[in-house]
């Protein structure tokens, strides 16, 4: 049987149809730019902060409920959805993520969706 994430190419080969479901929800997207921006791995925690503060425009600091929430959610959703691909390889007893082999083939539509992604909230959301 073929794996998900490939096309019939090589095992780090992803499809189109992968490609677009990855990318399809912001939160994905926005713990890929981590992988750009954060030396590598990256606490899972600190991806959650980051993701909140797009989402609600404020440090994590202040949010803590929704820090939670946007932690649960990456780590029983998102990150699973990745790993699975071939995109991120998730530690799990160091909780951090790092770059895998298909990340590679997202960084063109990564850099344009940063573009429009980034349009709506201005800039990074926190200098760290």
């Amino acid at each position: 049987m073929m794996s998900p994430a490939s096309d019939g190419g090589s095992d780090t080969s992803l499809s189109r149809e992968v490609v677009y479901s990855l990318l399809a929800s912001r939160w994905r997207r926005y713990t890929l730019y981590c992988l750009f921006v954060y030396t590598t791995p990256v606490s899972l925690a600190t991806v959650a902060d980051t993701v909140a503060e797009f989402e609600h425009g404020v440090p994590a600091e202040t949010i803590p409920d929704e820090r939670l929430t946007v932690y649960m959610r990456l780590y029983h959703t998102h990150v699973p959805k990745l790993a699975s691909a071939g995109v991120v390889d998730y530690d799990q007893s160091e909780d951090t993520l790092s770059p895998d082999t298909g990340l590679a083939q997202l960084e063109p539509y990564l850099r344009a969706d940063a573009r429009d992604d980034l349009d709506n909230h201005g800039s990074w959301p926190i200098e760290r």
